[in-house]
């Protein structure tokens, strides 16, 4: 039988091979930090019903004091009445006729109308068109976001922000609605001197905050010829409120 040999003795290690042994540990949960810090984590969890689809996009992002926050934004896509492109495959095609392309530019801007007011968007650009469903579905699509955007105009419920028409503001409530709701935000809560700048800024969890900044200046010229304010200051957009 042959001998065990004899287990050897770990030597300690010396005081170089320590530091050096304790930097290749501590370098991995460096990087680690610096991943987290500079690369924000996006997580999206996707809910569908029968007729809308929500998904709420979770987002890590660096504020100024470099700690990690949270902001959760929630895009939903609504399935037009008539279904997705494998259900109804002409209604995502421009009709030849000119009688089927009227009927079929109506039917789009009434459902662009319902989208825009589900999502809080008063300024449907053609990038929107191009990448949200089902829109990105529709042939043509440039033609498409055009055709629709001229039947929406021709219904007064919306403009061309630009002249290359990319940029559409659709008003699924009409501006002397929020006018109205303007001015009970400020007797509910008492704010008597408002200006644009503050209502964008400070108010920004408001939805009449979200408003085009040149709509805003709007709503507080209708509150003041409705005889409910006088200006401080025009060029500014600053009124105070008649109690």
């Amino acid at each position: 039988m042959g001998m065990k040999e004899k287990p050897r003795e770990k030597k300690p290690k010396s005081e170089s091979e320590s530091k050096t042994s304790e930097t290749i540990e501590e370098k991995p949960k460096i990087v680690e930090k610096e991943r987290r810090v500079h690369k924000p984590e996006v997580i999206i969890i996707e809910t569908e019903t029968e007729d809308v689809t929500t998904e709420t996009v979770v987002q890590v992002v660096e504020d100024s004091t470099s700690e990690e926050t949270t902001a959760t934004v929630e895009i939903t896509t609504l399935i037009p009445q008539w279904g997705k492109i494998s259900e109804s495959e002409w209604m995502y095609s421009i009709p030849s006729r000119d009688e089927d392309r009227i009927m079929w530019a109506e039917e789009w801007g009434d459902f662009l109308l319902e989208w825009a007011q589900v999502n809080s968007t008063h300024v449907f650009s053609l990038t929107i068109f191009l990448k949200e469903m089902p829109f990105k579905d529709i042939s043509g699509k440039v033609d498409a976001f055009r055709l629709i955007g001229e039947s929406l105009i021709s219904k007064k419920v919306a403009d061309w922000l630009d002249r290359g028409r990319r940029q559409l503001r659709v008003y699924w409530k009409p501006l002397e609605d929020w006018a109205d709701e303007v001015y009970d935000w400020a007797l509910k809560t008492g704010t008597t001197l408002l200006d644009l700048k503050t209502l964008i800024i400070q108010e920004a969890d408001e939805d009449f905050a979200k408003l085009p900044e040149r709509d805003i200046g709007i709503l507080l010229t209708l509150i003041v010829e409705r005889g409910l304010a006088i200006w401080i200051d025009k060029k500014k957009y600053a009124i105070r409120i008649e109690i």
